[in-house]
């Protein structure tokens, strides 16, 4: 059997690779085996986002950062999930995490501002909000 370095290895290949069933599948695996690991949270979350499974993603976004409360990948990610969820304010938040250790995201800064001009424009029609946010998520 292989070891939990190159299981993670296979599976974050296969998730690049755009078999996110069978990465998922083996991130499970090693998730069992060593749920304390915020890398693995965060790829679980990775693949239910790109999966549009958007609430298993903020979870796996989440537990990731509550077990590494610096994890600043974690929180931009469950940020980008909340607003798919048009959880706006809860994504500010997440947010607000990042920047406070990290004041110099750019990022977080441009994904932070995009939100609130979405919200100071609540009553204006948008494109969507896969269109007028940051969509790329962090490893």
């Amino acid at each position: 059997m292989p070891d939990a370095f190159d299981l993670f290895n296979e599976a974050t290949e296969l998730a690049e690779q755009g078999q996110l069933d069978e990465a998922l599948v083996l991130f499970r695996t090693l998730i069992r085996t060593d749920s304390n690991n915020a890398s693995i949270w965060n790829n679980i979350g990775i693949i239910r986002f790109r999966q549009g499974k958007y609430i298993d993603a903020v979870n796996a976004f989440g537990q990731a950062a509550d077990i590494d409360p610096q994890f600043t990948n974690a929180l931009f990610n469950k940020s980008l999930a909340l607003v798919h969820l048009k959880k706006d304010t809860e994504a500010l938040r997440a947010l607000d995490k990042v920047l406070k250790l990290n004041p110099h995201d750019k990022e977080a800064q441009s994904q932070h501002a995009l939100i609130v001009q979405k919200m100071a424009h609540a009553c204006e029609p948008l494109k969507t909000d896969s269109q007028s946010v940051q969509s790329q998520l962090r490893v």
